[in-house]
């Protein structure tokens, strides 16, 4: 337990020092591991457990049903906060569109400041956070090695976009777009 804890925490010292330099062309493994309940399927976003700010958890299979945006972030990553304002106006701008959920999940180990962050932002879309336990095993069955990362998701859970635009890229809106109805 003591190691995967140290393995978590130099992986996400690793996100710290590449966080925020390029984005990359990442698609999903056919790896299975024990921190995922569920072997992880060609194209098929791996289910992992998530946490809300008060708390409670969730699997993110849960969410499926719905396109998601998936907004991949830090409260320490300057380029992911820079996005929020982006993010605050294409949940506007989708608000009335039944078929897909915005949805941030923070990878933070330090909860007292991802909760003080949303406290304070007062996001309209959906926030959570992956626990250190969790974020090593999912990361690596999604290549995730840099954040701010976006990926879009299907409604049955497969991975559409693993390399989405931010929502800073004028584009973002209407590759969503495509993606919810490539996903109905």
């Amino acid at each position: 337990m003591k190691l995967r804890r140290i393995l978590a925490a130099l992986m996400l010292a690793s996100l710290v020092f590449t966080a925020c330099q390029s984005k990359s062309n990442n698609t999903t493994d056919t790896a299975v591991t024990d921190s995922i309940s569920a072997p992880v399927v060609e194209n098929a976003m791996p289910d992992v457990t998530i946490e809300r700010a008060d708390g409670t958890t969730l699997q993110l299979s849960s969410l499926f049903g719905k396109t998601l945006y998936l907004d991949f972030w830090a409260t320490w990553c300057p380029p992911c906060c820079a996005e929020i304002p982006h993010l605050k106006k294409l949940s506007e701008k989708l608000a009335d569109n039944k078929d897909i959920r915005i949805i941030s999940i923070s990878v933070d180990q330090d909860r007292e400041a991802w909760v003080k962050k949303i406290n304070a932002d007062k996001p309209a879309w959906e926030q959570y956070r992956i626990s250190a336990e969790k974020a090593e095993a999912f990361f690596g069955a999604i290549k995730l090695e840099t954040i701010p990362r976006f990926i879009i998701v299907g409604t049955d859970g497969s991975i559409i976009n693993a390399d989405a635009p931010r929502p800073s890229d004028e584009n973002c809106a209407a590759t969503i777009q495509k993606a919810i109805s490539a996903s109905l």
